[in-house]
């Protein structure tokens, strides 16, 4: 669907260096035990890519990536609407999630409009009349206390669910309503284990807060690890498919550091499945 080659995208090395886990913050890490293979990785891959060292680092890759996507998609589909960062909500299927924070945000509650008609009825001159239409108020009074009671309970511990924005959504337009969204896609420039989380955790409320026809959800990525690509591919049922930006070139990086090894055919990145 995305067909993507390795030539289209260029990025530097450096951009593989690691990347802080506490802040999410990129930096050019030391090498040690535990980083040394998966920059040595990201080096391979984009040697592959035909990405020299020492190239001009793009400042925001991720956002470079999820920019060409959307382009390519619009170019593929013009006739569907294609765009970044949007809620959930926003679409057919899912504008129900927004149902109880447009009342939590917009409720006021009766008090001011009890206030007028107290005024109102105070000025009747009929004093019978006046006493009768107090009682009434009271007794709506009471009815309207109780329910604003409950309104104030439902505010204060209804949960509302979090969802993270859609990086890339295709949806399908809908001139009388809110348009339905046909596919979701998460952009990772590369993956954290919390980042691999975060895509499992918003396809899995994709698939239960839905309320008709299933948008195909997917994540498009360019990381070099196999071992982070695997909890994408954690068989939940989350994600329907990892797209890669050029697997084959990560395939080909792979085998190349592999024959460094001591033991090639043990080396970890070879041997995850």
């Amino acid at each position: 669907m995305l067909g993507w080659s390795g030539s289209c995208l260029l990025f530097s090395p450096g951009t593989f260096a690691g990347t802080d886990p506490p802040t999410g913050s990129r930096t050019r890490l030391t090498p040690t035990t535990l980083y040394r293979s998966s920059i040595q990785l990201g080096l391979a891959l984009f040697r592959n890519l035909q990405v020299e060292q020492g190239q001009a680092v793009i400042p925001d890759s991720g956002d470079a990536l999820e920019s060409a996507i959307a382009e390519h998609l619009r170019s593929l589909r013009p006739d569907l609407t294609v765009a970044r960062s949007r809620t959930a909500a926003s679409f057919a299927q899912y504008s129900h999630l927004d149902a109880f924070p447009a009342f939590r945000r917009t409720h006021t509650g009766a008090s001011t409009a009890l206030a007028r008609v107290t005024r109102a009825i105070e000025e009747v001159s009929d004093d019978r009349d006046r006493r009768r239409l107090m009682r009434t108020l009271s007794v709506l009074n009471k009815q309207l206390s109780d329910e604003a009671a409950v309104v104030r309970q439902l505010k204060r511990e209804m949960p509302e669910e979090s969802l993270l924005k859609i990086a890339i959504s295709v949806a399908i337009p809908d001139s009388h309503g809110s348009s339905e969204l046909a596919i979701a896609l998460s952009s990772k420039w590369t993956l954290r284990t919390d980042r691999a989380q975060d895509c499992v955790s918003q396809g899995g409320k994709l698939v239960a807060h839905r309320r008709g026809q299933m948008p195909h959800y997917a994540v498009v990525t360019i990381e070099p690890r196999p071992s982070m690509l695997r909890i994408l591919g954690d068989g939940s049922g989350s994600i329907d498919c990892v797209y890669h930006l050029d697997l084959p070139a990560l395939k080909r990086a792979i085998r190349e550091e592999s024959e460094h090894r001591s033991a090639p055919g043990n080396w970890s990145p070879r041997v995850t499945r």
